[in-house]
């Protein structure tokens, strides 16, 4: 009677092993997915960029407080969390510093200061550049984060429109993305995106940009954005 028994529990492990064999040519993509995208996303270099800095301060609100602080404060954030999602990240600015140097009676600092960014994504093999701004605007009630685009590049359009939308879910009206005539955005080689976090001239959003649970609230939108375009654009 235990033969028996034991005859029986064999069988039924045979026909379990058998089982999984048959359904492992069905299930083998989906358990291979993740290391997949994983893998992916660490040959994937992008470099994120506090837009002024240093020297150049950007726009400031009513109170004083200066954009370049809040863009890096915000691109600091959105960094860490890329770089747990297992993107690896670089920065053109990690400090408040201009990149490039005030040289008195020179002209077009701005437009090098520009230009050094873009070097440092090429010498770096970064096929993708997010720029985080602040915005400023002689309307007080205009506000929202908007995310630009080269209308030229569709994968900079598809960029954008993928953190677009993942930021419309954190303000209660809607924007578009939006083409820019940024020089940021037009140079080859590099597929940038520019992001406006908010207005300062709007008193209450100015407000909110100096928080640093709101700043986390939007470089996570930001984040979830670039990882979803990855997902579905990036092979």
């Amino acid at each position: 009677m235990r033969i028996i028994i034991l005859n029986r529990e064999k069988a039924l492990f045979v026909l379990y092993l058998l089982g999984i064999l048959l359904c492992l040519p069905v299930l083998l993509p989906y358990l291979t997915q993740p290391l997949f995208t994983e893998g992916r996303l660490n040959r994937t270099p992008m470099i994120i960029d506090p837009g002024h800095g240093g020297i150049d301060g950007g726009t400031k609100d009513h109170h004083g407080n200066l954009e370049k602080k809040i863009n890096l404060e915000i691109a600091l954030k959105l960094r860490d969390q890329l770089r747990q999602s297992g993107l690896p990240v670089l920065m053109t600015r990690e400090t408040d510093t201009e990149l490039f140097p005030y040289i008195a009676g020179r002209r077009g600092r701005h437009r090098r200061d520009l230009q050094t960014r873009i070097e440092k994504a090429k010498a770096a093999n970064c096929q993708f550049l997010v720029s985080i701004h602040c915005d400023w605007s002689t309307d007080r009630t205009r506000r929202g984060m908007v995310a630009f685009y080269n209308h030229r590049n569709q994968a900079s359009k598809n960029l954008a429109l993928a953190i677009q939308d993942e930021l419309n879910k954190l303000q209660t009206k809607p924007q578009k993305a939006a083409p820019g005539k940024y020089f940021i955005l037009e140079q080859p080689g590099v597929t940038g995106v520019l992001v406006e976090v908010g207005f300062l001239s709007h008193p209450e959003e100015a407000a909110l940009l100096q928080n640093p649970e709101y700043q986390e609230t939007i470089s996570f939108g930001i984040s979830k954005g670039i990882l979803r375009y990855f997902r579905d654009y990036y092979r």
